[in-house]
């Protein structure tokens, strides 16, 4: 059971290989929609959740309101960001390591979670195309990701609660402009610009649930897989990085972190492989589906 966004901006629901249209669904089947939107739905809390996957079953059940999955049907799951990406620098080893290689740096490890932000702007969907920023970049870079949507509102998480307060996960791609990462010696105008955080096609519910840390995280470029790693590599685990990320800071239903990259990434390869204009780059994590963009090709 996954929730994403039909292109009509309505909620939606894939189970197995349908897409519910959930709004569509509860008219004909005279059932209460409890939401009609994600960020809608992940407020309304654990009854209007449980009520949601009820129709969206009932729905598949009787053939109504459903489709054959296509993510070209759905767009990113929260269509336009509330709050920035809440994002997690070198959190894994070997990632930091390569980094390191070419930039000619320490590769000392993290002893903190290394964290920045990716502007709303960035935020598109499956299928959609990454800009080129002709004039702005000409070393575009992938990172896949795990992305965690936070469930509900909430301040100083301990770890061992951390999970309580996730709604689900995500596919994300970290997009970078490694050459304006370099120049202005910071990460946020270099991961900022427009389109550079693809999300989705879907959120998968987690239902309080931790993640297994064999949980794999793949990403492939014109179908090469370049990221290959599982969540245990992790440096910093999903619960410590909301037991940061939440010290002083109110995480708000909807906030979405991406858990950082692992090795592989195109600026880590000798000679450099960054994205070319119509490369197809496809992230997909277990138990969630997978994300494919295109860079643009002009």
């Amino acid at each position: 059971m996954h929730y994403g966004k039909l292109k009509n901006g309505h909620l939606a629901a894939v189970i197995d290989d349908k897409i519910v249209g959930l709004v569509e669904a509860a008219s004909r089947l005279g059932i209460p929609l409890p939401a009609t939107d994600l960020y809608a739905l992940i407020e309304a809390g654990g009854s209007a959740q449980q009520a949601t996957e009820a129709l969206a079953r009932e729905a598949v059940g009787q053939n109504v309101a459903c489709q054959p999955y296509a993510d070209e049907a759905l767009q990113t799951p929260f269509g336009k960001a509330r709050r920035n990406v809440f994002c997690i620098g070198k959190n894994y080893a070997d990632h930091a390591a390569e980094i390191a290689r070419k930039l000619d740096a320490e590769s000392d490890l993290p002893k903190h979670p290394i964290v920045f932000t990716k502007a709303t702007n960035t935020l598109i969907g499956p299928q959609d195309d990454i800009p080129l920023h002709t004039g702005v970049t000409e070393k575009i870079d992938y990172e896949g990701e795990l992305a965690i949507v936070i469930g509900k509102r909430c301040t100083n998480v301990s770890a061992a609660d951390a999970w309580r307060y996730v709604f689900g996960y995500s596919c994300y791609n970290d997009v970078s402009a490694r050459d304006l990462q370099r120049r202005h010696t910071q990460w946020h105008i270099g991961k900022s610009l427009d389109g550079f955080g693809p999300m989705g096609p879907v959120v998968t519910p987690t239902h309080g649930k931790a993640l297994d840390g064999k949980v794999r995280l793949t990403c492939a470029v014109n179908d090469e897989v370049r990221q290959d790693a599982t969540l245990e590599l992790m440096i910093f685990d999903v619960p410590s990085i909301i037991e940061t990320l939440s010290r002083g800071i109110t995480l708000e239903p909807g906030d979405v972190i991406a858990t950082g990259t692992p090795a592989g990434v195109g600026m880590g390869f000798s000679p450099s492989k960054f994205l070319q204009p119509g490369d197809k780059v496809e992230v997909a994590i277990d138990g969630t589906l997978p994300l494919v963009n295109y860079l643009a090709k002009e």
